[in-house]
Parts: C-alpha cells; sequence; structure tokens
C-alpha cells in the first residue's frame, strides 16, 4: 500500500529551531568562559542533537567518535576532581572541546542557517 503524504503544517518551526539553537551557543559561551568543561560539553552535545539533521553521515560520525574522546576525558577530570577536590581544565580538554564547537559553528554556516543580516553590509561610515 503507498504511504500517504502527511499533511503540512501552517506552523513553521524555523524561528524556534534558531531560537533553540541560539540558546544553546549562548550556554556554551558561558560555559566556556567559566571554566565548565562539563556544561560546555554537554551545550555542544544538544547543538549537535540540533545539527545532526544538517550533516553527512561521515560528518556525523566523527562527531560521535569527538564526543566519545571528549567524554573520557571529563570522566578523568571527574576522577581528579574527587581525589582533589579540585575543578580544573586541563588544556588538552579545552583544545578540543574548542574545535568541537568551532566544528558545530561550520556545520551551522554551512547549512545556510547563520545568516547575515542586511546591517552586516553596511559600510562602517553608514553605522
Amino acid at each position: 500500500m503507498p504511504e500517504t503524504p502527511r499533511q503540512q503544517s501552517e506552523f513553521n518551526m524555523a524561528v524556534s529551531y534558531l531560537n533553540r539553537l541560539n540558546l544553546l551557543f549562548y550556554a556554551a559561551d558561558n560555559a566556556s568562559m567559566e571554566l565548565d568543561a562539563h556544561g560546555w560539553f554537554h551545550a555542544l552535545q544538544a547543538l549537535f542533537r540540533e545539527l545532526s539533521t544538517e550533516m553527512k553521515p561521515q560528518e556525523e560520525e566523527r562527531f560521535e567518535a569527538l564526543a566519545k574522546e571528549i567524554n573520557e576525558e571529563l570522566s578523568e577530570c571527574n576522577r581528579h576532581q574527587s581525589r582533589t577536590g579540585r575543578v580544573e581544565i586541563i588544556p588538552e580538554l579545552y583544545e578540543k572541546l574548542h574545535n568541537y564547537e568551532k566544528s558545530l559553528r561550520k556545520i551551522l554556516k554551512d547549512a545556510g542557517l547563520q545568516n547575515r543580516m542586511v546591517d552586516d553590509f553596511l559600510e562602517p561610515e553608514n553605522w
């Protein structure tokens, strides 16, 4: 039996979707500036879930492998924190989170979800 097409909604979720992405990037930025590796990673994982529909299969696999690697390092940080009572983010982990975020931002841009506003095209003397 052939499938019947689903009815299309009159409501477009694009604005809601972009708002969610914006909030997640905001959370990731705040966590990175506070050196909160766990918060940063989990914000990036939520972004990954949102952007995964825009990814090619090999990109998705690469992100999943990197997330697994970062998660293992976060677990080590947890063990270190339990032993010492100090919350730290090692430079290598910071760099991995930084690159993970940059890669997600590139997916956002490549998918056309990061559009320039008309004001972006104005010359500085017109500001």
